[in-house]
């Protein structure tokens, strides 16, 4: 390994360390906060999905958001019918009615078997953690077609299983919270997934921050960039190179320093 590629491994292994504590965590707003005060519910899965498909926008506003998700009647379709609607909170793209609609799929997806079940079954067809997401996907659609509720609050929700060019950055940080295990992420698949697998959950801020660093040449924010920086980041940790995801996501974030 070249000297400037060492250096590089010291800065991100530096970040990693310093940000990869439960204190840390606390300190700025994370929808981790909210998955981790709900540590023991039966579905525990179910509930993280949720919190990472309305990971999006301003971070302060998602906690406040998820804090206010009914998430115990995740387990019981009557329930969430029968709920008055104002109980499902209203988000940027997603109304009270979509809010619902997304309990229900997921409350779907639990009754199917669960979310890691029907994860495990497409991927591992070919080991490739965007079969799994493209099939979470396919089922949201599918659900949404079947009862006539594909509104673009939900279809933003879930997402396309048809969509190529997609980072799917909600899912990966899904399946990190899922698979890896360390200070912050719970590690509850790491014994069907290997981390080697996973993808980085890309946004705005590691995708900036990745091109400054220069782990990426792709021009646009895209899948493709964030196979691309994956690759990178196993040339430093070949097993797990998705650790530095909260690194680089902080370091982005925070605006912080990225000379090295």
């Amino acid at each position: 390994m070249d000297n400037k590629a060492y250096t590089l491994q010291q800065f991100l292994d530096m970040h990693y360390t310093y940000f990869n504590a439960k204190e840390y965590l606390c300190t700025y707003p994370d929808p981790l906060q909210i998955a981790y005060q709900h540590r023991d519910f039966i579905a525990f899965d179910a509930l993280c999905l949720l919190c990472a498909l309305y990971a999006y926008g301003n971070a302060k506003m998602i906690v406040k958001n998820l804090a206010t998700m009914p998430f115990t009647c995740l387990l019981d379709n009557d329930l969430i019918h029968n709920m008055p609607l104002q109980a499902f909170p209203y988000y940027r793209f997603q109304t009270r009615e979509d809010t619902r609609m997304c309990f229900l799929i997921i409350a779907d997806f639990i009754k199917k078997g669960g979310i890691k079940a029907l994860f495990l079954e497409a991927y591992y067809k070919r080991y490739d953690v965007l079969d799994g997401i493209r099939y979470l996907e396919k089922l949201a659609k599918d659900y949404m077609h079947t009862h006539n509720t594909q509104s673009y609050g939900l279809q933003f929700l879930f997402g396309n299983p048809n969509n190529m060019q997609s980072p799917r950055k909600r899912y990966n940080m899904f399946l990190r919270w899922m698979v890896r295990c360390d200070n912050l992420d719970f590690g509850l698949w790491n014994n069907e997934v290997d981390t080697d697998k996973l993808i980085l959950p890309l946004d705005t801020h590691t995708f900036r921050i990745s091109k400054q660093l220069g782990l990426c040449k792709t021009k646009t924010y895209s899948l493709k960039a964030a196979q691309e920086i994956t690759n990178t980041l196993k040339s430093f940790d070949p097993k797990d190179p998705i650790k530095y995801d909260f690194a680089l996501y902080r370091i982005g974030q925070l605006g912080l320093n990225t000379k090295h």
